[in-house]
């Protein structure tokens, strides 16, 4: 019985038309397990062929993104470094001119001048003139950036930082000198003759001879009396001599004083700008005729109005 199944043979009848006869083959069940287990591993065989040139397929693919990848990322790290080096330039060239500001400016000496524009290569770095030991023999896209861009970046950027608050600095005593020298007294407070000058003189009322801590300029009863220089009206009020008197402190120690006017143009607290009307010309007080009192006092030390008087009479 075994022997039988196992010796079992199917028969194969091909049908044609009606007119041929047909064609029978008798196929062992031994042959046909054969043929199942061939074409299995035929199948088998080339799924894996398949297989392997997809995933090789994908691979090459991959690699090309990759290898554009970093020939994008190499290129960006040139320009990256060619950008580094001219902001290098800049930087070096701002530290310059923001150490000749600061001379100008007389908030650092003129020797540091000395110090400015210095530079140059390492030779323990570059040889002689062999720049290929510049980077260490980096190669790799991400130690260039780890080991060279990295720290000029910060150099970069503690450089500006510096120069950023030197150039505040020197905003800042710029802004100071300006407020000063707009409030320094430095023109005519009015138009006429001197005819009292600063220092030693003889007095027109008691003759003798004494120090006049002034100026006196004559001129038309009624003119204009103006601020020499900005600042904030702390007396506008007769005094005992100097009849009707405008005392005006300037700040930074500076204060002046316009004495014998007719009448005011300003009131106490009022601040005033360089060339505003204060008063006019008058003959109160002590007085033998129309003139102006003028005093510049520093620390309230007079010192000579004509030192501080810039510009000329018309």
């Amino acid at each position: 019985m075994k022997a039988t199944k196992k010796n079992q043979n199917y028969s194969v009848i091909i049908v044609s038309d009606a007119r041929s006869t047909n064609k029978e083959f008798a196929v062992s069940a031994k042959f046909i397990k054969n043929a199942i287990l061939a074409f299995s591993f035929l199948i088998i065989f080339f799924g894996f062929i398949i297989f392997q040139y997809l995933t090789m397929t994908l691979d090459k693919q991959k690699m090309k993104r990759l290898e554009f990848e970093s020939r994008d990322k190499k290129q960006k790290i040139s320009e990256l470094s060619s950008t580094i080096e001219v902001l290098n330039q800049r930087l070096k060239n701002m530290e310059t001119y923001k150490e000749r500001i600061m001379v100008a400016t007389g908030l650092t000496s003129p020797l540091a001048l000395k110090e400015v524009g210095s530079g140059g290569p390492d030779n323990s770095i570059v040889g002689n003139g062999d720049f290929s030991n510049a980077t260490g023999g980096i190669s790799a896209p991400q130690s260039l950036l780890q080991k060279n861009m990295v720290p000029q970046t910060a150099d970069i950027r503690d450089k500006a930082q510096k120069i950023e608050d030197s150039l505040k600095s020197v905003e800042s005593m710029v802004s100071q000198q300006k407020l000063q020298l707009a409030a320094t007294p430095a023109i005519w407070p009015t138009r006429g003759l001197i005819s009292g000058v600063f220092g030693n003189r003889v007095h027109p009322f008691t003759g003798r001879y004494e120090f006049h801590n002034a100026i006196d300029i004559a001129t038309q009863l009624g003119n204009n009396v103006i601020a020499t220089g900005d600042g904030i009206v702390l007396v506008a009020e007769p005094k005992e001599y100097y009849g009707n008197m405008i005392i005006i402190d300037h700040g930074f120690g500076y204060v002046t004083r316009y004495g014998h006017l007719s009448g005011f143009n300003v009131r106490e607290g009022q601040r005033v700008n360089r060339y505003d009307v204060i008063g006019y010309v008058g003959t109160t007080g002590r007085s033998n005729g129309p003139h102006l009192h003028y005093e510049v006092r520093y620390f309230d030390k007079p010192l000579n109005p004509l030192d501080f008087i810039l510009d000329t009479q018309d």
